[in-house]
């Protein structure tokens, strides 16, 4: 029984060594990840921070399905390509009932490339004419209306 807490307290110290935030920190003895290796800026695998990083992008994911739900439905098809577009003014109307993350959730979505619009943020009023439209990629989402992932 000793032995296996001497055994934590020593993998305690040996982390701790590694921690820049403490006391007990020892730039020589860190064997730090650099900056574009693999594991870099994650949380190590199978920790609670890990799970916790994996549970809020499968809800970003939700989101952006509902989100582009929402452009499908209320939004008007629009080019040679028939992609549905609607103007940021009108979605954020439509979206007040829904959640109030809409400028978030549009950022996230033109990361994932399933929505195109012009600028870097939208501004209530003064950003309510900015057409966003779907893209190619949209249709292809692997979330839907709803929230549910498509099997």
């Amino acid at each position: 029984m000793a032995s296996m807490w001497d055994s934590k307290a020593a993998h305690a110290n040996a982390s701790q060594k590694n921690n820049v935030f403490s006391k007990h920190y020892d730039a020589s003895a860190s064997k730090g990840i650099k900056k574009g290796a693999k594991g870099y800026g994650q949380a190590p695998e199978g920790s609670k921070s890990a799970a916790r990083a994996k549970r809020a992008t499968e809800w970003v994911k939700e989101q952006v399905g509902i989100l582009l739900g929402v452009i499908r439905r209320i939004g008007a098809k629009a080019g040679a390509r028939g992609l549905h577009e609607i103007r940021f003014g009108t979605l954020f109307v439509a979206y007040q009932d829904i959640s109030d993350t809409l400028v978030g959730i549009l950022k996230r979505a033109r990361k994932y490339k399933v929505v195109a619009f012009e600028g870097d943020m939208l501004w209530q009023g003064s950003s309510d004419n900015v057409v966003i439209a779907l893209t190619e990629k949209a249709v292809e989402w692997g979330w839907g209306a709803d929230g549910k992932k498509k099997q």
